[in-house]
This record gives C-alpha cells, sequence and structure tokens, in this order.
C-alpha cells in the first residue's frame, strides 16, 4: 500500500494543525463581519488578514488528505487554493480604497455632473467587481477538487463532499453564466454564505480528527 510522502513529518504535521484552526478562524471572522456591525477600521483590519488564514487553512487541508491518499486532483485543489486567498485580498483592498476615496472626494454637483460622476463610479467599480468573480473562478474549483478528496476520506464521508461538491459546481456555472457580473447582482442566489458555513464545518471536523492522526507535540 502508497504511503504518502509527509507521513511522520513534523512540518506537515504543523501544517495540519496551525491549518485547521486557521480555516476555523477565517470562517469565524468571515460570519462575523457578515453578521455583526463593526468599527470601520476593524472591518479593514480584519479583511486585510483573513485572506491568510484561509490560504493556511488550504495548504493544510491539503496535508491532511494527503495523509491519508495522495491525488492529482488534491494537489491541484491546493495550488487553486492558494491562488484564491491572493484574488479576495486583491479585491477587498480594491474594494476598501475605491470607498474610501468615493467618501472623501465625492460632493454631489448639478444633475449632470452627478450623471457623470455615477458613471465614473460605476466604471471603477466594475475593477473590483472583476476581481470578485476572478476569486469566485479560484475558490470554486478548489472547493470541488477538495471535496473529491473529502467524499473518500473517513473523517468526512459522502454526504459532507457531496455537500462541497454541489455548492462548488452550483456557484461555478452561476458565476460563468452571469459574467462579468457576480450572481447576486442579478438576483441570483450567492452561494457565498453557504461555502463558508460548510469551511467553518470542514475545518472543525478536521480539528477532531487531527488528534488521532497526529502525535502530541514533546515539550
Amino acid at each position: 500500500m502508497q504511503q504518502s510522502s509527509n507521513l511522520n513529518n513534523p512540518v506537515a504535521d504543523d501544517w495540519i494543525r496551525y491549518g485547521a484552526w486557521c480555516g476555523l478562524i477565517f470562517s469565524v471572522v468571515f460570519m462575523s463581519m457578515a453578521l455583526v456591525p463593526m468599527p470601520d477600521r476593524m472591518s479593514a483590519v480584519l479583511a486585510l488578514v483573513m485572506p491568510l488564514f484561509l490560504l493556511v487553512g488550504h495548504v493544510g487541508l491539503y496535508h491532511f488528505l494527503t495523509r491519508q491518499r495522495p491525488a492529482f486532483t488534491t494537489q491541484l485543489a491546493v495550488i487553486l487554493g492558494i491562488g484564491a486567498p491572493v484574488l479576495v485580498s486583491a479585491m477587498l483592498t480594491v474594494q476598501m480604497s475605491l470607498v474610501s476615496y468615493m467618501e472623501r472626494y465625492y460632493h454631489p454637483l448639478d444633475e449632470a455632473m452627478k450623471a457623470s460622476q455615477i458613471n465614473i463610479w460605476r466604471a471603477v467599480d466594475s475593477v473590483q467587481l472583476g476581481l470578485d468573480v476572478a476569486w469566485d473562478m479560484f475558490i470554486l474549483p478548489t472547493i470541488i477538487l477538495f471535496s473529491l478528496g473529502l467524499m473518500k476520506h473517513p473523517a468526512f464521508g459522502k454526504v459532507f463532499g457531496g455537500i462541497g461538491l454541489f455548492l462548488g459546481v452550483g456557484g461555478l456555472f452561476l458565476n460563468i453564466w452571469t459574467f462579468p457580473t457576480p450572481p447576486i447582482n442579478v438576483g441570483l442566489p450567492d452561494v457565498g454564505p453557504f461555502a463558508v458555513t460548510w469551511y467553518g464545518v470542514l475545518f472543525i471536523l478536521m480539528i477532531r480528527a487531527q488528534r488521532k492522526l497526529l502525535v502530541p507535540v514533546m515539550a
């Protein structure tokens, strides 16, 4: 029986330990930002650091799945899973910069100038909307590919992996269908909240399972 190259690898063990917790932190922060009113400065700081936790979570999940069954799909998932947080970081940074600039320098003028400013804003805003779609085009295939491995792993199972596969395929279809506008902007369902909730459960299951998988760190 073929064994993974990261078996008994302390570095891989660390990725699994820290990745599971970082992934859970990402999910909690994301849902908190969506549901809990926060000061602008706190929201900005959380938005800037949140993608870093997802990146570490993806690498940790890769090592966790590879420990049991190495697979091409898992390797491809982690490659896309590293690119996805980079894109969402760019999207959030551009989004916050645009909003900050418009709040600082936008002043309503006469109707003709106001219409011109609105058109300029829409053109500039399309940049962050495009980055939003680019982020989805990386994160949704990441979910799909990881889900294929989750379905074969005893810590997650076919049902949980199947839910991730459904969310990933459905979200990918909607984003391609509505491009260049995100689905939510044209009145279609947004899979984002469901995907983040799924991620939260995923990393909780990973934290629980790693206790049996990893050897305790000796002082």
